[in-house]
């Protein structure tokens, strides 16, 4: 984050004295009677992103299902294939035009992460059939589907490490073995802390340490071994077979280490791997995308782009992290498995701009694909502390980011999580209607509250039926907030079809930054084709903001969020939470 900011205040200088000359000028849409005339290039800063939207991904907004908790067919507690795919109706017209779905594959776990089988789907969601109908049904409604893909590591539960701890043939070297635990040197690849115990793990049957990033029932996978890169390539190709159109991948970071700390992560040869892998999914499916989980700065994420050859794109994680903490500066941020600093942040709008230049500055800005939060990752309603018009101004900024969006299942609808302190409060029950299975499904039953899927947690108390119980009928779910026009689920439609509908919001060739008198408004004005979208969101939550506006902003416009048209003078006011797109 320190390079960010030192990026804003190069930029600050650098543009604020003179215009870029490298994009169009501004001009007024279609809906406008107000001069074309651009201002001086005081009145704006602006960074030139003059990039081509070539991608199906440059255009999408993606909606992540964490599909154990969607929605539930067979009444088991646990979401199914068949669920999520009586929801597509809603999701297309919600407006999302990509799903990314966590693990799907065979794994002991509830979450999925510690695959134990890579050709099978999760007996819980279903059988094959119902996954291929799922993903054939998406496509009828021109909805992509990407697929979570753990490589760095697996179950210890997996034919291979059981035949790797047995020293098979073929299979002794599929992990990283050591017949001694390193002293010194080696701990969690995200942390400077030396704590070989944390990563090398004893195992009794080969009599030796083996090496596990992420604790010892996942193993990592020795990525440097020709035929484990030929296993890993010919399940990508299994899957890109059966249909879907990429993979999130996870963990990227940690693919290859080359030595104890800093050498666990990030090293030149993660980096190669990675692009290996990408060459072998581009040639079996050339229109694959491959996006990264790296829990890093921007800088270090870019690396995995490697000048076009490697990944397609990457999360960009410091976008949630700049709204939350403009929102609610209150809230210390960390990251659970990558490094992130929160030292440098400006709580200002400031750093919205910060966040643009330093993308661009790491690597196209196409690159990046921005959000809120995600399952590892409280939940931003909750974070927020339940505040609505905070939310919806989340919403705003997201949605009117350049880059590929991801929006977590049940951002939509303010879903907020009943407490912090373990994983499974970030993925709690979509809440569909006020029922008392909040239509998850017809049996009242919910894997939140079953023992079986917490092992380590000693007297496992089931919270979620009651946790419903005291959120039923105040307006917490689609079916309530569908029937409110100024429902966050509304909000959040109206904002993604007006997204849909600009390639200006979408993959600007400019964006103008004006830092208005008040403090408390964002305004952007985002060129494309030669066309001018213009964003206004008041950044304030209870107040009302009045502020100067851009001369050539100035006259009668059209706002395409409501379709009114609205006469903007030498001064404009915002509503508290309130957004305008001319």
């Amino acid at each position: 984050m320190k390079s960010l900011f030192t990026l804003l205040f190069t930029l600050l200088f650098v543009v604020g004295c003179s215009d870029s000359g490298t994009a169009p000028a501004s001009t007024t849409g279609s809906n406008s009677s107000a001069s074309s005339t651009a201002n001086t290039s005081t009145d704006y800063l602006s960074l030139a992103i003059n990039e081509e939207p070539t991608q199906w991904w440059h255009s999408t907004i993606f909606y992540e299902i964490w599909p154990r908790s969607f929605q539930d067919s067979d009444g088991d507690g646990s979401g199914d294939f068949k669920g999520m795919t009586a929801k597509l109706d809603y999701l297309q017209d919600l407006g999302v035009k990509g799903i990314w779905l966590t693990p799907v594959f065979e794994a002991p776990s509830y979450h999925g992460y510690d695959f134990q089988d890579f050709y099978n789907v999760e007996a819980d969601y279903g059988t094959m059939a119902d996954f291929e109908n799922f993903i054939a049904q998406a496509h009828k409604r021109n909805i992509k589907v990407i697929l979570d893909l753990v490589l760095n590591h697996i179950s210890d539960k997996h034919e291979w490490f059981i035949k790797s701890a047995n020293k098979e043939a073929g299979y002794a070297d599929y992990f990283i073995w050591r017949d001694e635990r390193p002293a010194s040197g080696w701990g969690q690849p995200w942390s400077a802390e030396s704590n070989p115990a944390a990563v090398w793990h004893w195992n009794e049957t080969r009599k030796a340490f083996y090496y596990g990033a992420f604790g010892s029932s996942q193993p990592d996978l020795n990525l440097t071994k020709q035929v484990v890169i030929d296993e890993l390539n010919k399940l990508a190709s299994f899957w890109l077979a059966k249909g879907v159109d990429g993979f999130r991948l996870d963990a990227v970071r940690y693919a290859v280490e080359e030595g104890g700390y800093p050498l666990q992560a990030d090293t030149q040869g993660t980096i190669d791997y990675w692009t290996i892998f990408t060459q072998h999914v581009k040639s079996v499916k050339p229109d694959a995308m491959l996006v990264a989980e790296a829990w890093a700065d921007l800088s270090t994420i870019g690396k995995y782009r490697n000048q076009g050859k490697g990944l397609d794109s990457s999360f960009d994680f410091d976008f949630g992290t700049v709204v939350i903490d403009l929102l609610n500066p209150e809230v210390k941020q960390t990251a659970d498995f990558g490094t992130m600093s929160a030292k440098n942040l400006q709580q200002s709008r400031d750093g919205l701009w910060a966040n643009l230049v330093a993308r661009k500055a790491a690597a196209p800005i196409q690159y990046f694909s921005p959000f809120l939060t995600n399952h590892d990752q409280t939940r931003i309603m909750y974070t927020l502390e339940n505040d609505l018009a905070k939310a919806k101004i989340a919403a705003s900024l997201l949605m009117t980011t350049p880059g590929t969006l991801y929006l977590y299942y049940g951002e939509e609808i303010g879903l907020s999580q009943y407490k912090t302190g373990d994983d499974q409060y970030r993925r709690a029950i979509m809440q569909w209607s006020d029922e008392d299975s909040a239509g998850f499904n017809s049996t009242g039953t919910f894997w939140l509250d079953q023992a079986k899927w917490f092992p380590w947690m000693q007297n496992h108390q089931g919270w979620w039926a009651n946790y419903w119980q005291t959120l039923k009928d105040t307006g917490k779910s689609v079916a309530a907030q569908a029937q409110d026009p100024h429902s966050l689920f509304n909000h959040y439609k109206r904002l993604i079809k007006v997204r849909n509908e600009n390639p200006a919001l979408q993959l600007p060739q400019e964006v103008r930054y004006y830092p208005v008198d008040n403090k408390g408004i964002w305004l952007v004005e985002n060129i494309s084709a030669g066309k001018s979208v213009w964003v206004l969101i008041n950044l304030g939550s209870t107040l009302n903001a009045e502020f100067v506006t851009p001369k050539n902003l100035q006259g009668i416009r059209e706002d395409q969020l409501t379709g009114k048209e609205i006469q903007l003078g030498e001064r404009v006011s915002l509503p508290a939470a309130g957004v305008m797109i001319f």
